[in-house]
């Protein structure tokens, strides 16, 4: 029990480095296969598989979302992860902090058949605060924008 708690705990914080810094850009968004299941699913009923979280990713190209980890916990005898973030919208041009919000993240794993550990299903719950959200709203609305 032990190797599979270490080793969720390793692929969830390679996950979040990587999520930062390649998987919002088109020409490294691939490094996320290694951490999401083909049929990744989220719990709002938007986002219905992984081609479609990779759009959403790629849909606000002036805006990089940066995942700061504050509390992780692990529990591997039902492959659940749990999350308390912060996540940060940077502007790109700028490395402006234009938001920053906190968020409980729950992860659903699952072991495919080559034994890797992949994110199967999101829950997001965002930080509550009106104002942020609609701010929240309003960037990303604004970031899609310039995309291509």
């Amino acid at each position: 029990m032990e190797s599979l708690y270490n080793d969720i705990v390793r692929f969830m914080e390679e996950y979040f480095v990587a999520y930062s810094q390649y998987g919002q850009i088109p020409e490294t968004q691939h490094v996320m296969n290694k951490f999401y299941a083909p049929d990744l699913t989220f719990d709002d009923d938007v986002v219905k598989s992984r081609a479609e979280w990779y759009e959403r990713c790629l849909a606000h190209p002036a805006i990089q979302d940066k995942l700061l980890v504050e509390h992780l916990f692990v529990d591997e005898r039902q492959n659940e992860v749990g999350a308390l973030l912060k996540t940060q919208a940077i502007e790109r041009a700028t490395g402006d902090v234009l938001l920053e919000l906190k968020m409980n993240v729950l992860y659903i794993l699952k072991i495919d058949a080559n034994k890797d550990i992949k994110i199967a299903k999101v829950k997001v719950f965002l930080e509550s605060d009106p104002r942020k959200v609609a701010k929240l709203s309003q960037l990303y609305s604004i970031g899609s924008q310039d995309a291509p």
